[in-house]
């Protein structure tokens, strides 16, 4: 059987402040609980995480959630409580999970950011990103 390993790093696939959570695969193909209904904000879940069927079927990838802080938008503040988006239009590129716009300027952080991009990005503006830490 084929093992298929769609990426190796952590790309942005979801956010409902404060939290942020990757995938290692593909975001188009990331799903979670209603992430085809709008407004995201009342109706998706936490991206799914791998079955045993997913493994049977040589399918394998991992999810990883940090929480952040900062001065940035989701488009549910951006757009207004019921917003007319679905984590998959989002994730599709149709506006972004993240809107900084203060000074200096405007930030977007998009679906398929990395998560060193991402931390990258938060930090640049003064906020912070925290890593689940496990013994």
């Amino acid at each position: 059987m084929e093992i298929i390993e769609t990426k190796t790093e952590y790309r942005l696939c979801y956010i409902s402040q404060p939290w942020a959570h990757f995938t290692t695969q593909d975001v188009a193909i990331q799903w979670g609980d209603d992430w085809n209904d709008a407004p995201y904000e009342h109706n998706a879940g936490d991206p799914y995480e791998p079955s045993s069927n997913d493994a049977k079927n040589g399918l394998h990838w991992s999810t990883k959630t940090v929480a952040y802080e900062g001065w940035f938008d989701d488009p549910a503040e951006t757009y207004g409580n019921n917003s007319p988006f679905s984590v998959q239009l989002i994730n599709r590129g149709d506006v972004p999970w993240l809107v900084y716009s203060l000074d200096p300027g405007t930030i977007e952080i998009y679906a398929g950011t990395t998560i060193q991009e991402f931390t990258r990005l938060i930090r640049s503006v003064g906020g912070k990103v925290f890593e689940e830490v496990t013994s």
